[in-house]
């Protein structure tokens, strides 16, 4: 097996979606079988995927137990754990909202969002043991946890990383890695969904959705040392609009805005960043070792298996939109989610435990169904192979 030190799993953001990367890290822990307890010893997430990492920070000593955790969590979410979900508060948190937006009144600042998300903090601080983190870096286990946010005051995408002594901060254009104890507000401020999920404070600024401008999600990874990245998104990048009726449609609703708008944030930036990947695999080929060391160039192929949704988790969700909430139906439909693509819109916020049984058992398919080039990649055999295997992805 390859240098597991180089091994990095990238875990995408996308609300209710990321139960789709339980399903798929399920399949690959059934592809390592008993060989490998430890196989990623960096592990990235972003938003909801910030929360499936931090799982298997904690259970950094056994990859398989914490994918049964995180198996197990899953399948039994439901929105109240997320979000407030009674009419009473989605009605005055509602208001406040559109009093915010429409610049009526003295709007309180934490009314800018609309949903209240103290339910996920509440849930996080009871289920997940973060101290334990800093026992598998101290054990070997763990090579480093990072969590990404945005921040509001600055714009700039921000890594927090608790790693090995190894592990250094980094600067780079907008964006940076910087180190720090990962608590539940890192985890929350990798989850705040702009105009959705209120801010969150970490230190001395406030913090939104690590995948708003993270314009290089692999980045942090790579920082850390990955070299070889298993990349785990949540929506597709192809043939998302085959079969759909293209027959005229009124004007797009606000869930249809917001729903190209978050598959635009989750999505695209990853699908740019692999490119790019994927073109400077081609110029490390060209180059061989001595060219790269005479002209001072630290460049070293890295290689990469991204795991995608077969189906349209968007179109999936409107098959399971009803088992949401009253009052949360109540105002998704009033937003437009139940025209055309604002299936999309509720596929982020559809934490119900039959959808994210759903989306587990389409992972878990989906892996199984590339078990070979899964297997290939574990075993540090898939070099040459993934330069083409991603462009016809892409």
């Amino acid at each position: 097996m390859t240098n597991l030190l180089r091994n990095g799993l990238v875990l995408t953001g996308g609300g209710a979606r990321a139960a789709y990367q339980v399903g798929t890290l399920r399949a690959v822990a059934e592809v390592l079988g008993k060989r490998e307890r430890r196989p990623f010893p960096i592990v990235c997430g972003t938003s909801a995927g910030a929360i499936n990492a931090a799982t298997l920070a904690i259970h950094a000593e056994d990859f398989r137990r914490g994918v049964a955790q995180l198996v197990r969590w899953w399948r039994r979410i439901e929105a109240p754990n997320i979000y407030r979900t009674d009419l009473a508060s989605l009605s005055a948190h509602g208001f406040r909202w559109l009093a915010s937006l429409l610049g009526v009144g003295a709007a309180p600042k934490e009314s800018a969002s609309m949903l209240e998300s103290d339910p996920l903090h509440g849930f996080l601080a009871e289920v997940l043991d973060l101290e334990r983190v800093q026992g598998a870096i101290d054990s070997g286990y763990l090579h480093a946890l990072a969590i990404n946010a945005t921040s509001y005051a600055t714009g700039h995408a921000v890594t927090f990383f608790q790693g090995a002594e190894t592990a250094a901060p980094w600067k780079r254009m907008r964006r940076r890695g910087e180190r720090a104890k990962i608590t539940v507000e890192h985890l929350m401020a990798s989850t705040a969904i702009p105009f959705v999920f209120p801010a969150v404070r970490v230190g001395d600024d406030y913090y939104m959705d690590g995948s708003v401008r993270q314009i290089s999600p692999l980045s942090a990874a790579l920082h850390l040392g990955a070299r070889n990245l298993l990349i785990v998104a949540v929506g597709q990048f192809v043939g998302q609009a085959r079969g759909r009726n293209h027959t005229p449609m009124a004007y797009p609703s606000f869930a249809q805005t917001a729903g190209h708008a978050l598959s635009s944030i989750f999505l695209d930036n990853l699908g740019a960043d692999v490119e790019r990947l994927l073109q400077m695999n081609e110029v490390v080929d060209l180059l061989s070792p001595g060219m790269l060391a005479e002209h001072g160039l630290e460049l070293r192929r890295v290689n990469a298996l991204v795991l995608a949704p077969s189906k349209d988790l968007g179109a999936l969700a409107a098959e399971y939109a009803e088992r949401l909430p009253r009052g949360v139906r109540t105002l998704l439909r009033g937003l437009g989610s139940t025209q055309g693509s604002g299936s999309s819109f509720v596929s982020y916020l559809l934490f119900d435990r039959d959808y994210c049984d759903a989306l587990i058992e389409l992972g878990h398919n989906d892996a199984l169904a590339r078990r070979d080039e899964i297997e290939a990649f574990l075993d540090g055999s898939l070099v040459h192979m993934d330069t083409l295997a991603l462009r016809d992805f892409f």
